[in-house]
């Protein structure tokens, strides 16, 4: 364990402490020095091409049209880079995943899991109204709000493996996107990519809500919707009956079969109750989204929509960055999980030719290889 660390990244993205690591980066709490505001940043290393195709395209799902606005979507609202180094940033989120929720909370009840469906297939159809396909849809990509006792309310993030429908298609024979338990069958089968995968993905997720599975027990494709039967019977909240007859749909081995997310999500009526009467567990109790990052006092936080409402802040940076300092240097301050390992000292010059001659290059690779397909064709 260590303490809180800083790093600056293009004079812009201030990293304070790591909060999640994966196989593409890791995650932080940051200061956005633009804004003088906390945030969070996805810090990703330039390791060939590929990743910085994945970067791209996360951020190109952050600039369509309306996506950035959408209340259950959460694109990154900028990026900085840095020699080997590129941060996509985006609002700080509290409440953690869902993928953690499940793991404090266990099973959750029918009529919760219903209306974070329908939440989640709000935001899928969103995103494929604009065209593009999430292609990653699973718990540890569904953040959650801190709300407290009140409705939950969830957010899609992570576009890394985005797909738009107008991209060139340049993958590898024999080679899926996905995470293993949350892959549609025709994505196994190698049949390409439609919306109708994150459909089943999402109907996934649900029943991952309903009954978690350890990772090396999730089941085949094939499996889920008997699983759906065993899961959903016998029981008397409200939500069982209907939530199995849709989840059955969206799991249909034939993606034609499926209904869209927006026909999904209007099968899934609003709330009329209070969260109190069914945000709760599988065993009754009250379902809770605490806090899971420990507040900056010394700065505000980035909104969930952007932080064009932070306009005017940066002036009085440097006071409030010095308050987070001496709070960051008491002996009270909260221990995080080890950092990346030391970053090499960064260059000042050239970082974003580098990066623009990278993407250009990129592109006229997906170019030439769109005419060739073209001329073989």
């Amino acid at each position: 364990m260590t303490t809180i660390m800083s790093d600056v990244i293009a004079g812009r993205i201030e990293l304070l402490d790591p909060l999640a690591r994966g196989a593409s980066g890791s995650l932080w709490r940051a200061i956005d020095r633009r804004y003088g505001a906390v945030c969070a940043a996805k810090v990703m290393r330039q390791r060939d091409g590929a990743e910085v195709l994945r970067f791209v395209r996360e951020q190109t799902v952050g600039s369509a049209q309306g996506l950035g606005a959408h209340p259950h979507l959460l694109p990154p609202y900028t990026w900085v880079a840095e020699d080997d180094t590129i941060v996509l940033v985006m609002p700080l989120v509290h409440g953690g995943t869902l993928a953690g929720a499940l793991a404090d909370h266990g099973a959750l009840s029918p009529s919760l899991v219903a209306q974070l469906l329908r939440q989640l297939l709000d935001a899928l159809a969103a995103m494929h109204a604009s065209r593009w396909f999430h292609r990653d849809v699973k718990p540890a990509n569904l953040l959650l709000e801190v709300t407290g006792e009140d409705s939950p309310h969830l957010l899609l993030a992570d576009f890394g493996i985005a797909l738009h429908e107008s991209d060139v298609r340049l993958t590898e024979t024999g080679f899926v996107h996905g995470t293993p338990g949350f892959m549609a069958p025709e994505i196994l089968e190698g049949l390409g990519t439609s919306a109708a995968q994150d459909v089943w993905a999402a109907a996934a997720c649900a029943l991952e809500a309903l009954a978690p599975l350890p990772p090396r027990e999730r089941l085949e494709p094939a499996q889920l919707p008997r699983r759906v039967s065993e899961v959903l019977t016998g029981g008397a909240d409200p939500a069982m009956g209907p939530l199995g007859e849709l989840l059955q749909a969206m799991l249909e081995a034939d993606p034609a079969g499926r209904p869209t997310a927006a026909e999904a999500r209007d099968r899934i009526p609003p709330p009329t109750a209070p969260a109190s009467a069914w945000a709760r567990t599988a065993d009754g109790r009250a379902f809770e989204v605490p806090d899971r990052v420990e507040a900056t006092d010394a700065l505000p936080q980035v909104p969930l929509d952007g932080p064009a409402s932070l306009t005017g802040l940066a002036p009085g940076l440097h006071e409030r960055l010095t308050a987070l300092s001496r709070s960051a240097s008491s002996p009270t301050e909260r221990a995080v999980p080890d950092p990346p390992a030391s970053q090499p000292a960064r260059r000042t010059g050239g970082t974003w030719i580098g990066v623009l001659l990278l993407l250009i290059a990129l592109l006229c690779l997906a170019g030439a290889a769109a005419l060739l397909w073209a001329a073989l064709a």
